[in-house]
């Protein structure tokens, strides 16, 4: 048997379980192989019952009787046994295992017999029970103490379906081979593919799954590397010319505000690059409102000077539209044209703004997607700028690079990570970091209220738009859903505003069903303060800059991720004004509380990142397929940071070597990579 043989060469495997297989992406043997445990049984970790137990252990314990059989209702019966376990000290332990609907238990045990138990040890009205347990005679224990691995369902099948069809492939003596050279695999002490996925499977102790899971987790960095390493080429030299960096002087004397530490700190960085010779690839990470935006403008600006073009996507047409009238209003002082396109453009709108990119006149060019389509030729292209790089794939960000020619590279995100993980998700960059906020900005005030305080927070935001003030209300929902009737929507919570201020204040609605021009509308009102209450999606999480506001209200705040709450409440406080934020559910259990505690005592957009993986996990927080990276099944990027980091230098030396098994061993990795990427952004 083959990796690459169809699932239904497997024994057991019919029509019914192949489409189930199927539907999950499940093709072939290779597929099952790499569907790997999510945990495993391990009965070996040894107990008492003098102590109860969060999690399964095995106690040793003798059985004093047939049983007892009680029937509590018509649906529930309970067999009870009364066991006793005898410690190495000599004292006994009296206790209880207890059943449940399990009325044909009653002739499987012997009296008097020694028996090893397997569940959790719970203490209740005095007695010490453990309820379900597995079991096994001790005479005779077989294989109960080996490892068992615990499978995911796939679609209609078990994870003990699984977990029977991958035994099958083991029994049929598949052949699983390995490309990675040996002189690799000895130096970093790693098992042979085939013997890491026997490990991973059929473990037989802990050892194995720990052996099996390190070759595997080497291999995902080494692609990773290898992929991030290919996507950042040499890193070569530039043929563009950049000089008139005195400029930036007279450009900064222009501000009606003075640059922080952390914002001329990053702006060397940038100069530096620039003076190498060498083609730039940076990211500017910085908290929500630490002032990322006058980087891209005096990036724009230099190039400008230079007699470049540069080119800034934004990921959305909300934020695309603030930022060239920002742009515009900062650079026109310097006569340079700044111009706007975006996918919701009229044919001639777009024709009129393509024909100035390609001839030039146009300088700084911005936009969301579309600038990157067939019909946008650039004419110098010096620099590309990406903000919010997290909802951009590389895939996407390479597009856009490639219109000029290898163009210096700037992309910003407000998502802070630990240095480990950028070294995955932005390792093809240097990273520059705006560590402090503009002078002036006081600590949004952050609430956790349920609903019924909801007449109290509507007061505060009464008081704050009598002053002057602004405020946003955001959502989860457009509309109501029947299926989900607890989660608030803009529609609704619009109405509600509405008539509970009954004409005192102007209050509006915006979500991203709205036609372009209606949203367009609404936003030019709400900048110029004729708004002065907006229910809104979280169309507003990103880039909205009204400093004006004063409150910003997160209904539902349950449904967002807690990266995406600190970005929703930096769009209030970017004046000097006292701002407040009020997360606002009705859950109540215990992890919702921690997570809304976490944003009501952090203020740390770093600290809040690492909270937030640390409760969602990698592929929720990350959302790999944004990222343009394959899934991982065996590599956690926080967790196995050093891993990462030394599978990189690993990573330049197959790069380097013309070594036929490096080449092809490299080759392969490669393909891995991309292949996830591609199928990845098919679906």
């Amino acid at each position: 048997m083959e990796l690459k043989d169809s699932v239904r060469t497997i024994a057991g495997i019919g029509p019914k379980r192949e489409a189930a297989l199927e539907a999950r992406g499940i093709r072939t043997v290779g597929d099952l192989l790499n569907t790997y445990p999510s945990r495993y049984i391990d009965r070996s970790i040894m107990g008492t019952l003098e102590e109860p137990t969060d999690s399964a252990v095995t106690i040793m314990a003798a059985v004093k009787n047939k049983g007892t059989l009680r029937r509590i209702r018509r649906n529930l019966s309970l067999f009870v046994l009364s066991i006793e376990q005898l410690l190495d000290d000599g004292t006994v332990l009296r206790g209880e295992v207890t059943f449940f609907n399990q009325p044909w238990l009653r002739n499987a045990f012997d009296a008097d017999s020694t028996y090893y138990f397997y569940g959790k040890i719970v203490h209740k009205n005095g007695r010490k029970v453990i309820y379900n347990p597995q079991y096994t005679k001790a005479e005779n224990p077989g294989t109960f103490f080996e490892l068992t691995p615990v499978y995911p369902s796939t679609g209609a099948l078990s994870g003990e379906i699984i977990r029977k069809q991958i035994g099958a492939i083991f029994d049929a003596g598949v052949a699983v081979p390995d490309q990675m050279p040996e002189k690799l695999r000895q130096e970093k002490n790693l098992l042979p593919l085939g013997a890491a996925m026997k490990g991973l499977h059929q473990p037989e102790k802990a050892e194995e799954v720990r052996e099996g899971q390190r070759r595997l987790k080497f291999e995902e960095a080494l692609k990773i590397n290898l992929g991030i390493l290919n996507n950042r080429g040499t890193g070569g030299l530039s043929n563009r010319s950049i000089g008139h960096f005195d400029e930036l002087k007279r450009f900064e004397q222009h501000l009606p505000f003075t640059l922080t530490s952390g914002q001329i700190g990053v702006l060397s960085d940038i100069i530096a690059d620039l003076k190498s010779g060498k083609v730039m690839n940076r990211l500017v990470q910085g908290d929500v409102g630490s002032g990322k935006t006058i980087i891209a403008v005096a990036c724009a600006f230099l190039m400008a000077m230079n007699g470049y073009q540069c080119a800034y996507m934004a990921p959305t047409e909300i934020l695309a539209e603030q930022h060239a009238r920002n742009f515009s209003r900062m650079l026109e002082p310097f006569d340079i044209q700044v111009v706007l396109v975006t996918g919701a453009m009229k044919l001639a709108e777009h024709a009129k703004i393509a024909k100035q990119t390609a001839s030039g006149e146009a300088q700084v060019v911005i936009g969301t997607h579309a600038l990157f389509q067939k019909d946008m030729d650039y004419y110098n292209l010096g620099m590309v700028i990406t903000d919010e790089q997290h909802r951009f794939g590389v895939r996407q960000r390479g597009m856009l690079a490639m219109k000029g020619k290898q163009p210096h590279t700037l992309v910003m995100s407000a998502t802070p990570i630990p240095r480990t993980l950028a070294l995955v998700f932005y390792g093809d960059l240097d990273i520059s970091t705006i560590d402090c906020l503009p002078s002036g900005r006081k600590r949004i005030k952050t609430y956790f209220y349920t609903e019924k305080a909801m007449k109290k927070i509507l007061g505060l935001m009464a008081k704050e738009m009598a002053a002057g003030y602004q405020c946003f209300m955001v959502c989860p929902f457009i509309e109501e859903s029947e299926e989900m009737a607890e989660v608030r929507d803009t529609q609704s919570v619009f109405e509600a505003v509405k008539g509970f201020y009954k004409g005192l204040f102007k209050v509006a609605c915006l979500h991203s069903k709205m036609k372009p021009e209606q949203k367009k509308k609404i936003i030019e009102a709400f900048n110029a303060g004729q708004i002065d209450c907006l229910v809104a999606t979280s169309i507003i999480e990103v880039g909205i800059d009204v400093p004006r506001v004063s409150v910003i209200t997160i209904m539902s705040a349950d449904r967002f991720g807690l990266s995406q709450l600190h970005q929703l409440r930096g769009r209030a406080g970017r004046g000097e004004r006292q701002s407040y934020c009020f997360l606002v559910s009705n859950a109540t259990n215990d992890k919702t509380i921690e997570r809304m505690r976490v944003i009501v005592n952090n203020h740390d957009g770093r600290v809040i990142a690492e909270e937030d993986y640390k409760l969602r996990g990698p592929g929720d927080y990350f959302g790999f397929r944004q990222h343009g990276f394959p899934e991982l099944s065996a590599l956690d990027p926080y967790e196995d940071g050093p891993l990462i980091a030394e599978t990189r230098e690993v990573a330049k030396r197959l790069m380097d070597s013309s070594t036929a098994g490096d080449m092809t061993y490299r080759t392969a990795l490669m393909d891995a990579f991309y292949h996830g990427v591609e199928a990845i952004s098919m679906n």
